[in-house]
């Protein structure tokens, strides 16, 4: 996406020339996910902060969880340093927890969230830390309902050993044996970190997704032997360099696939108002030309800015998994009996409309706030569409959409 011109999805106007509607409604906002190993951080180079923020400015992440902290003083670094900078003022944190060994932190913009706990999961090296985010919908006050998100960080034991190998999977049993004791179902999964696996038929690889009752997902499904394989050079996540660095990382080149973003089956399948959005999963700067290299040799790297590849071979020796999902939060409106769904969300510059079933006609339109048609189109015999509207200049626009029997959603949007 272009960060530039960021698309903030606000409110969902239904109407049908004055008359009662008669269908469900929703509306979608488009959220980003960050996991990152940010190096024994401050203790590696304190004033990496300043790093950072050339990534954060680049991905814009929603919800921003990290491992390998060393201290609170990281924490308050962070915020001020690389999230709440240049005008910026909405991202919080939570309450940071000094436990055994390194610790983790999650980061979030409080105008799409709010923090509703947090917890601490033990295991025989490090904590595996539990977040619950809930979705400041535009109508929470009204309906009092929203949509949780518990999101999870972890780092497994590193090395490559039996006995390392056996630790992971004890860990791994440990987070999902807690999953499967809580009060109630977990919905809505989102879990990252640094795994230090190297091949799919890893115990813990295995247990984090099929191991107790709750389901977890590979969003891009690749399994295999990832570490020294070519194969795999477009997933792998460590390391950046190959040479050493004064913040004592590892270096090698990026032969390995340690880092993930695992999610549950019902994100997979958006039952419970969250979907990943498939295509946005990426270790953020692995163009797949760099294997057993470091991110700054030839071929040049062009997946992201210099500056932002810069800032990522220097940050860490491991790159940040990114993803996105889309809430999809019930609006109430009144209804009669039919039941058909319209949906309609943001993404990269496009909106994206779909319907459950397939339409004979649908006509778009894009207004601008004085109502003045802007762009027009038909689409026939199909049941979603992308309209871009990449060269929109900033200001309030409406979509309206109908099919050949009534106006479907009008939306409202702000492109600044």
């Amino acid at each position: 996406m272009n960060k530039a011109h960021k698309i903030f999805f606000l409110t969902v106007v239904v109407t049908l020339n004055f008359e009662l509607l008669s269908f469900n409604c929703s509306a979608q906002d488009t959220i980003s996910v960050m996991s990152y190993n940010i190096l024994n951080y401050p203790l590696s180079n304190s004033t990496k902060a300043d790093t950072l923020k050339a990534i954060i400015k680049h991905s814009q992440p929603d919800i921003f969880m990290i491992t390998e902290l060393t201290s609170s003083t990281g924490v308050s670094l962070i915020l001020n340093n690389a999230l709440n900078v240049d005008g910026i003022t909405h991202y919080s944190s939570a309450t940071y927890v000094n436990g055994p060994d390194t610790d983790n932190m999650l980061f979030y913009n409080s105008q799409k969230f709010g923090l509703k706990s947090q917890n601490e999961i033990p295991t025989v090296l490090r904590n595996i830390s539990e977040y619950v985010l809930y979705y400041k919908s535009p109508n929470l006050a009204t309906t009092l309902d929203t949509t949780f998100i518990h999101c999870y960080m972890a780092h497994l034991k590193a090395s490559n050993t039996p006995a390392d190998s056996i630790q992971r999977n004890q860990e791994a049993v440990t987070f999902k044996n807690y999953l499967d004791n809580k009060n109630q179902p977990v919905k809505n999964i989102i879990l990252g970190g640094d795994f230090n696996v190297y091949t799919s038929n890893e115990a813990a690889y295995n247990t984090i997704l099929n191991g107790g009752s709750v389901s977890l997902k590979d969003p891009i499904n690749t399994p295999g032997n990832w570490q020294a394989n070519s194969s795999f050079s477009a997933v792998h996540t460590q390391s950046t360099r190959t040479s050493i660095l004064p913040d004592g990382g590892s270096t090698g080149g990026l032969d390995d696939r340690f880092d993930f973003i695992f999610v549950g089956d019902d994100v997979m399948q958006g039952t419970n108002k969250l979907k990943y959005i498939a295509g946005t999963y990426k270790a953020l700067g692995n163009d797949g030309l760099h294997y057993n290299k470091s991110l700054l040799a030839s071929p040049t790297n062009t997946s992201v800015p210099f500056n932002v590849l810069q800032a990522l071979y220097y940050m860490s020796d491991h790159l940040p998994i990114v993803m996105k999902a889309y809430i999809d939060e019930a609006v109430s409106v009144n209804e009669n009996t039919s039941k058909e769904n319209w949906r309609g969300y943001f993404s990269d510059n496009k909106f994206v409309f779909k319907s459950d079933k397939v339409e004979q006609q649908l006509n778009v339109q894009l207004i601008d706030i004085l109502g003045k048609p802007i762009q027009k189109k038909l689409y026939q015999n199909q049941h979603s569409f992308e309209f871009d509207y990449n060269h929109l200049t900033n200001g309030l626009y409406f979509v309206k959409v109908w099919n050949n029997q009534q106006l479907l959603k009008t939306y409202r949007i702000v492109k600044q």
